[in-house]
């Protein structure tokens, strides 16, 4: 069976949310407000639709950015695959709503601004020593053991005060 996959624009109704799984990753949710317009010939002048909201899930790296990244307010455009849940409430009506698994999401730049961040591969995180926090020399840790080559040969590098990752 074929999923129905579906882009929506709208904006975040509040923060995401974390939620820790039982494998030790978490997933990240976030409400969607969604309100169509239509040119409404009678007025002569465009006019909203209903409100639609719109539960969006993420799992893994776009959990963690998207927590990282969206607040309230902002607009935002989702691509995911589109399914919906529904449940009976504690005064026994029936209740549904409306789900995207997101598999990107972003800010919407036709209303604003953004700046981009790649997240750190563990390869490009310094070594820090627990004890004072010193920046340790690229190949050494906390207690790692002596190199055995002679000092001598070795020309020192600066590394007090300041990373610069290798690109």
């Amino acid at each position: 069976m074929r999923d129905i996959q579906t882009t929506i624009m709208g904006n975040a109704t509040a923060d995401p949310t974390a939620h820790p799984q039982d494998d030790g990753s978490v997933t990240a949710k976030v409400r969607v407000a969604v309100t169509g317009r239509y040119y409404n010939s009678s007025a002569q002048d465009f006019s909203d639709r209903k409100t639609e909201f719109v539960t969006v899930f993420a799992r893994k790296g776009l959990a963690r950015n998207l927590l990282a990244s969206v607040h309230k307010g902002q607009p935002l455009i989702v691509t995911g695959r589109l399914n919906t849940s529904e449940w009976t409430g504690e005064d026994n009506t029936a209740r549904h709503s409306l789900n995207i698994q997101a598999e990107s999401i972003g800010h919407d730049l036709s209303y604003g601004t953004t700046s981009f961040l790649r997240p750190l591969r563990s390869v490009d995180v310094p070594n820090v020593d627990p004890d004072t926090g010193e920046i340790m020399p690229s190949g050494t840790a906390a207690g790692a053991e002596e190199s055995s080559v002679d000092d001598e040969s070795v020309e020192e590098e600066s590394t007090e005060g300041s990373y610069e990752p290798a690109f």
